[in-house]
């Protein structure tokens, strides 16, 4: 059953879509107003929700207390300071849910930095929207959306995935938008790189803030997480529209490709075709890669990173200890919220 997170002046805010579509530089260009605190990549859903039953009914206060402290152990991992656990008790006593957690955890956030309002930009979150959409009824999500031959471009510069990797997961991000039971706020990359201070205006006034001229000066407070980076190069300095088109630089064959897998998303959402269309994808090799591409995707994109790899282990350590719990008898049987 929904509960109340905030009214709307005051709910969270979510940011998501397909990785690299510009994401982070609209929760940047937020996170720089007086009022609004933007998480960065808290992958709440992700980490938790498929979990969650293994919690058993969180109207108990020693199953609220379980999650309350995997939560803080994530917060920390992602190199946050959590929230006390008597502070996030007390944050979530008047709803004791899985979606109270999180509304609590972004509302501290934003206090903690002398804000009133938080949000999150989790991009793969595209994949719980509707559930989003029905537990945060006030909340105001903004998708974005990017050429998918540039996406990849910038994927596969930042990740060192495939063009296909890119391009399904370009493909599944659209899936969920279609799929969304309410309207939620387009944020195209294009239009907002090549008229940004109108397209910021515009995200203002979905949230009911008032728009600050220090949010197009984001680059100038750009957390240290960021910088000296290569997939933060371009947060260091104001918003220009020098990437779109870039992909043209990639080989014809990863061009083709691309559009192969999203052809019908990219007619569908505008986006002009290089040469002759490809011949159609199956419907299910829109979003859907085969299991071996996709093991192979998961390994290219952990690679040697080595912090890819300390949160993967994270969350995979997690999930083993919830799972174990129960199993050893330490908390009832998986129930519901």
């Amino acid at each position: 059953m929904t509960q109340p997170h905030g009214h709307a002046g005051t709910a969270p805010f979510f940011i998501m879509g397909c990785r690299r579509t510009g994401t982070t530089l609209v929760s940047q260009i937020l996170d720089s107003h007086s009022r609004l605190a933007s998480y960065h990549e808290s992958y709440f859903y992700n980490i938790f929700r498929p979990e969650l039953r293994w919690y058993g009914d969180l109207a108990r206060p020693r199953n609220m207390d379980r999650l309350l402290r995997d939560a803080r152990e994530i917060i920390a991992m992602q190199r946050v300071t959590p929230p006390g656990l008597e502070e996030l008790r007390a944050a979530v006593a008047s709803t004791p849910t899985f979606e109270g957690v999180l509304a609590a955890l972004l509302r501290l956030y934003a206090e903690g930095r002398g804000k009133v309002r938080g949000g999150d930009k989790t991009p793969e979150h595209h994949e719980y929207l509707d559930e989003i959409l029905e537990e945060f009824p006030d909340s105001p999500v903004f998708y974005l959306m990017r050429d998918p031959r540039d996406t990849a471009l910038s994927s596969v510069k930042s990740f060192g995935v495939s063009p296909a990797d890119a391009a399904w997961a370009w493909n599944a991000a659209l899936e969920s938008y279609r799929r969304a039971r309410r309207p939620v706020r387009l944020v195209r990359y294009e239009e907002l790189v090549q008229d940004p201070v109108e397209h910021v205006k515009g995200l203002c006034a979905v949230l009911g803030e008032a728009y600050e001229e220090s949010m197009m000066a984001f680059f100038e407070h750009l957390p240290d997480h960021f910088r000296n980076r290569p997939a933060g190069k371009k947060l260091e300095r104001p918003v220009d529209a020098s990437s779109i088109g870039n992909f043209r630089q990639m080989a014809a064959h990863d061009i083709w490709t691309i559009e192969s897998i999203c052809g019908e998303g990219m007619e569908a959402e505008g986006y002009a075709f290089v040469g002759a269309r490809p011949p159609r994808a199956r419907p299910q090799q829109r979003v859907r890669r085969p299991f071996v591409a996709e093991m192979l995707g998961r390994l290219r994109y952990y690679g040697m990173n080595g912090e890819r790899w300390r949160r993967g282990f994270a969350r995979w350590r997690l999930m083993l200890r919830v799972r174990a719990r129960h199993v050893l008898g330490a908390a009832p049987f998986p129930g519901s919220r």
